[in-house]
């Protein structure tokens, strides 16, 4: 379910950067693109480790934020996830045309 939404969107892309790139050109579609991407970096803030009952809601000061997420093993799960689908997912949307 977590990545199910790179699929659905590769679905709605593979007609819509066709129609981008006849509007506004290589370079006008991918700032499109860049633009709709750009959404995620609010869903992006999102990601970050849920409270353990039992345990003090507050973090730790001894580790920044960021140091404690990229040692939580489901985030680097997603993460890994996502960055598989990417290696090879988004190459025929950018030399495919």
């Amino acid at each position: 379910l977590v990545v199910s939404g790179a699929s659905v969107s590769g679905l709605a892309l593979g007609p819509l950067v066709p129609l981008l790139l006849d509007a506004y050109g290589w370079r006008g579609a991918l700032l499109l693109l860049a633009a709709i991407s750009f959404n995620l970096v609010a869903a992006g803030a999102l990601l970050r480790p849920l409270p353990v009952p039992g345990e003090s809601p507050v973090p730790p000061r001894d580790r920044p934020g960021l140091v404690r997420l990229l040692r939580h093993g489901p985030f680097l799960r997603y993460a890994l996830a996502f960055v598989l689908v990417d290696a090879g997912y988004y190459v025929p949307f950018v030399h495919g045309a």
